[in-house]
Order: C-alpha cells, then structure tokens, then sequence
C-alpha cells in the first residue's frame, strides 16, 4: 500500500512540474517556411522576417526548410513551432504570433496587432514588428527543464535484479558467429546509403557554384548622402562603410535567401529587407517603396 501511495505521489509531482513548464525551456523555434494563409513560401518575406525577428529575441531559430540540428530531430518536443495567425480583412490587416508545443498547446500567444497600410507586404511587415514588441519583453532565456519522470524510471532500473547479466556472459560460439555475419551484413547495406550520401554532396557544391557566379554584396555603391560606399565582410556578416571619415552606417545580415538580406542602419532602429537583384544593384524594402542603390565599377 505504501509503494502505491509513493507512486501516486511522485506521478502527481511530475505531472505539476511539466504543467509548469515556460518557454523559456525550450531550445529551438522552428518558422514554417509557409504560414497557412500564404500562397507561396515565404510570401512578402514574411516568413524570413519573423526568422530573424525571433533570433533578434534570444530564441535558435530554423525555417521548416533549413537543414535542423540531430537533437530536434530525435526530441521534436524541445522546439516550439513560432505560428503568425492572420486575422485580416478587406480593409484592416491583423495578425498575433504564437509559438505553440508539439502537443499543440499554446505557450505563448501576442495580442492582435493591426495595420492599415495598402501594401500588403507593408501591412505585414509593419504589424510582425509591433507583434515582436510581447516577444522581446518576454526577455528568453533558455533554461533546461528537469525531467523528473527520467530520473524516477532509471532509478527503477537500476533497483531492478540482474539475471539477464549474468546469462551475456554464456556466449555460445555459433551465436558470436551469427552476430559478426549479421555486423557484416548491416555495414554491407550501409554502403549504398554512403553513395547516396556522397551525391547529394556533390549536388550541393554544383549550386554553391551557381550562387558564386552571380556578383556578391562585396563591392561599391553609391548611397546617396554617403556618396560611395564601401560594403565588405566583417565577423560573419557585412558592413557598408561611407563618408569622408569611412563611418561605418550599416550593417547587413543574411538569410536562408542567397540574395536576400536584412539591413540594420545605425541612425534607425528597425531592420530592412535588402535584396540583390541580377545586375549587381540593391533592392531595399523601405516605407515609401523599393529603394535601388546601384553597383559602382
């Protein structure tokens, strides 16, 4: 009677630590690549924005489409997936962020935010920022959660007899001849998945090849007040530089986009979508339209 009751106990423990679970105990956030009331992938950049927007809040972050880390693949309940949820209508655009579990519960969920720009991508842009506003106060810090549950089961383990030790150690000679074909069995059908494998490699480097062929953020523009600028590499991401004191104004960042990037300027707080178009030349998504800032030879 007493082991029930201390299994009850410990049962009911663990059930009101996991309850009290935060987002702050989860690792990851994983963007889909295309929201449910998009008609393409990452439609008006809205999905690489919140990417990044998510990043800029603490959280390790991946589209749906990234390439993602062992650990979620094996334990998807250590992410949590970041949903934007349009409520829109024909006049007003409204939205409100969730980042919800792999039990599909909620653990997180903004206010609604509206917009009343004409331009969609605009609209969305403008109300994915104010959004974030509740995502940024909620200062995350990834705090791993203590699995009590865990810690019980290999206790009982290891209280367990242990019978099914002493039986390894009576080996007979046909059974070690079994395994070792069936060891070199296994490693002869891993082969092929080797050479898969090697492929596909090989298909990455050809369209790392294609990407390399166009030209590259690195180079000279000309930005109107800053005259010609200088835009070059520096810890990881990139810098323009200006000015008759090479004052460094800018600071570009990328994305999971070879030509598209997010522009943070010193003088403004909020970030901008830049994008290289073929010829070289800047595209930046600014409040009052699509900005070109030209390559200078």
């Amino acid at each position: 009677m007493k082991k029930i009751v201390f299994y009850i106990s410990i049962a009911l423990f663990t059930t009101a630590m996991l309850a009290q679970k935060s987002v702050n105990n989860y690792k990851y956030v994983i963007v889909p690549d295309r929201f449910e009331f998009q008609t393409k992938t990452d439609q008006y950049q809205l999905n690489s924005l919140t990417k990044f927007l998510f990043s800029k809040a603490g959280f390790k972050v991946f589209l749906s489409s990234d390439e993602m880390p062992k650990e979620v693949t094996k334990n998807n309940c250590s992410t949590l997936v970041g949903n934007v949820v349009d409520d829109s209508n024909m006049f007003t655009t409204k939205l409100k962020i969730q980042l919800v579990n792999c039990y599909d519960k909620i653990i997180v969920e903004t206010a609604m935010v509206k917009s009343k720009e004409k331009d969609f991508k605009t609209a969305y842009h403008k109300a994915i920022r104010k959004a974030f506003e509740e995502i940024h106060n909620l200062n995350y810090r990834y705090q791993p959660a203590n699995d009590i549950y865990k810690e019980v089961i290999e206790e009982e383990i290891v209280v367990q007899p242990k019978p099914k030790i002493v039986e390894k150690k009576v080996v007979d000679e046909n059974i070690v001849k079994k395994e070792k074909v069936e060891k070199d069995v296994i490693v002869e059908k891993n082969i092929p998945k080797i050479k898969k494998e090697v492929k596909t490699v090989i298909k990455v480097t050809k369209t790392e090849k294609k990407i390399n062929s166009r030209k590259t953020l690195l180079g000279n523009y000309s930005f109107e007040r800053w005259g010609v600028s200088t835009i070059s590499k520096k810890e990881g991401n990139y810098v323009v530089v200006g000015g008759d004191e090479n004052f460094e104004f800018a600071t570009i960042y990328t994305t999971s986009k070879p030509t598209l990037y997010i522009i943070k300027w010193v003088a403004y707080k909020q970030p901008q979508l830049l994008e290289i178009d073929s010829n070289g030349n800047l595209k930046i998504d600014s409040e009052k339209g699509v900005k070109t800032i030209k390559r200078v030879n």
